[in-house]
């Protein structure tokens, strides 16, 4: 009777730690240090997503939403990300790095130097890492996602009742 017992024990142990396994295989694996592949092309990439917005707009416009929307776009040659069990860090060159709760369903991240407030809100796919960022001045959603064992699609969207069409690019990035 004993070893029917134990046998049954180990029976749902492995059970368990297979499914645990399971588990952490879907989440999303973006941590590590990541080097923008093609850094010549990415600037023309940058350079064509605000073109693309801005001849959406009215002509008197253009001129001055090309400025204004290329500042709000910006090349981050090198990610740090890291997700040990919570929160999730991202950090883009040297910049200050931000970090959100793993739970976080729009929490006040930070406060932009004009005093504006940007909340966060953290969703995973299985192969990818949501931020979404949002104010009173629009939204703007930074998706990690894992391509392969050493390859990394990051993906930014704004958005803004201001814009016409949401202005969107997507870089490439090796470990």
């Amino acid at each position: 009777m004993s070893q029917l017992i134990k046998i049954s024990l180990v029976s749902a142990m492995f059970a368990a730690s297979v499914q645990v396994t399971t588990v952490q295989a879907n989440e999303p694996d973006v941590t590590g240090t990541w080097q923008l592949q093609d850094a010549e092309g990415a600037q023309a990439t940058l350079d064509q997503a605000v073109e693309n917005v801005a001849q959406e707009m009215n002509f008197f416009i253009r001129a001055l939403a090309r400025p204004a929307l290329k500042k709000q776009t910006q090349i981050c040659t090198q990610w740090q990300l890291s997700r040990p069990t919570s929160p999730f860090r991202w950090q883009c060159d040297r910049l200050e790095a931000d970090v959100i709760s793993l739970d976080a369903q729009k929490v006040l991240l930070k406060t932009d130097e004009e005093g504006v407030a940007i909340f966060a809100t953290y969703q995973q796919t299985s192969d990818s890492v949501v931020v979404i960022l949002e104010s009173e001045r629009g939204k703007r959603t930074n998706t990690w996602q894992r391509l392969g064992e050493n390859e990394l699609r990051y993906t930014a969207m704004l958005e803004s009742e201001k814009l016409p069409t949401p202005l969107t690019w997507t870089l490439t990035y090796t470990k």
